[in-house]
């Protein structure tokens, strides 16, 4: 039986890749809950600060799972008393 989770061993560690995913624009407006189009409006020079971390790799836009949820953490309005 082999197991359905990607696993790479570098250097005696063993990272299981279901733990963490990069997502690809429209999978990170899935996950976040945003239009594709706000997540580019957001990566533009003048509204970077706005938005969430993004990774330019070889021409492609990733976003870390992690960098989205402290983006959407950091926006959280918590309840008066």
């Amino acid at each position: 039986m082999s197991s359905s989770k990607s696993v790479n061993h570098f250097e005696n560690h063993t990272i299981d890749r279901t733990d963490f995913r990069n997502l690809r624009p429209q999978e990170a407006a899935r996950y976040t809950g945003l239009s594709e189009s706000t997540l580019a409006k957001l990566r533009m020079r003048d509204n970077r600060s706005k938005g969430p971390c993004f990774l330019k790799i070889s021409g492609c836009i990733v976003y870390r799972r992690s960098d989205l949820d402290r983006w959407m953490d950091g926006h959280a309005i918590e309840p008066s008393t």
